[in-house]
């Protein structure tokens, strides 16, 4: 199992293409390609699997790499669902598409957003305008010396102090749900901040809608899995679904969610998030079923009050080094890495135990999917 995990963005890709190249000897009715992101910058990778000579009338869309650094577990689940398709492990009825490394410059800088700072999990939206007033995080706007300090960072412990002293203030004053609110909703403000979600669409939005809707127009029903890392209990694995409850995307999921943990607006934990990856494909197929939810796979554990610390300190701290510099070269390295296993941990168990239980949930989701209507 720990052999799908690579600890670089080009062997993470060079492992993908290479089993996209045998897939095309086993399915020679599909397809790869590369969508652009920007001239400059690697393309996504594709493999459109299709069984048949024309398409069948369900797809299944696996992406990783939205937040750039969780692209390498999500390469990992990627590749080994492929690998036991190909090998008849994973028997599969409706054709599956694999978007890998959605932000190929998150990827491999290690950080979570694109090289304008945008966190592309909070600007799937479509028009050229302004964010909508309604979208505004204003709790934010309350939070900004906290979340965004505005001068190089210093000694390690000395600003971890200073992180745990306000955030236990700040805690106290707005209570947990506002807080958690105002940090992690997204924010369309501040260009230097953590979680912006940008003043306009990205050129990756423009770029998947057009694929979208060339490759993907004759499919009725959409189930879309999209892999992060990160939010939740240590070594967890929990479904997120941003759908509203009532609406036909929740009626949809809750005909194939079977057993799988399900994080949604009644269940404790959760945060909707404007301009969703996940609410994309509704957004260009608005007449399609869809069936959206993220894969959160829990890393060393954020929901308590000690991971909540220690992932928020990290985060702002790697947003803050990247801007505003750090006065001691160690310090940098210090964040650096302890960001990536914030997303990323080197752990063999943990390597071993994610994917055996993500490929398992996985694997569930798609097979009762493409059973519906049969």
């Amino acid at each position: 199992m720990e052999s799908f995990f690579l600890d670089d963005f080009d062997s993470c890709r060079r492992a993908f293409k290479d089993l996209a190249k045998r897939a095309l000897r086993h399915f020679p009715h599909s397809a790869r390609e590369k969508i652009p992101v920007r001239q400059s910058q690697e393309p996504i990778d594709t493999l459109l699997l299709r069984r048949g000579r024309k398409a069948s009338s369900k797809l299944v869309i696996l992406s990783s790499g939205v937040h750039g650094v969780e692209g390498f577990a999500g390469s990992a689940v990627q590749r080994k669902l492929l690998s036991d398709m190909l090998s008849g492990a994973l028997p599969v009825s409706c054709d599956v598409l694999f978007l890998h490394g959605v932000n190929p410059y998150g990827f491999r800088n290690l950080r979570r957003v694109n090289e304008s700072n945008v966190d592309l999990n909070r600007n799937f939206y479509f028009k050229k305008e302004k964010v909508p007033q309604k979208e505004h995080n204003h709790g934010y706007r309350r939070l900004v010396s906290f979340l965004n300090p505005e001068h190089p960072f210093t000694f390690w412990w000395l600003e971890f102090l200073v992180h745990l002293l306000r955030f236990g203030g700040l805690l106290l004053r707005l209570g947990p749900r506002h807080f958690m609110d105002s940090v992690v909703n997204g924010q369309f403000e501040y260009k230097r901040g953590i979680y912006y979600g940008g003043r306009r669409p990205q050129p990756v939005v423009k770029h998947l809608r057009r694929y979208f809707r060339k490759a993907l127009a004759d499919y009725r029903s959409i189930l879309l899995l999209d892999i992060h890392t990160g939010y939740g209990e240590k070594d967890g694995l929990i479904f997120i679904q941003n759908a509203a409850p009532g609406s036909a995307e929740d009626k949809n999921i809750a005909r194939i969610a079977g057993d799988v943990p399900l994080l949604r607006e009644s269940t404790n934990g959760f945060y909707r998030t404007a301009g969703d990856f996940t609410d994309f494909p509704g957004r260009v197929f608005p007449k399609k079923e869809i069936y959206p939810l993220t894969l959160e796979i829990g890393t060393d554990g954020n929901m308590n009050l000690r991971g909540a610390i220690t992932s928020s300190f990290l985060v702002v701290a790697e947003n803050r080094i990247h801007h505003h510099g750090c006065m001691f070269a160690s310090n940098r390295t210090k964040v650096k890495e302890k960001f990536l296993r914030l997303f990323y941990p080197a752990r063999d168990d943990w390597k071993r135990a994610i994917l055996t239980r993500s490929v398992k949930a996985a694997a569930g989701l798609i097979n009762r999917f493409s059973v519906l209507g049969s």
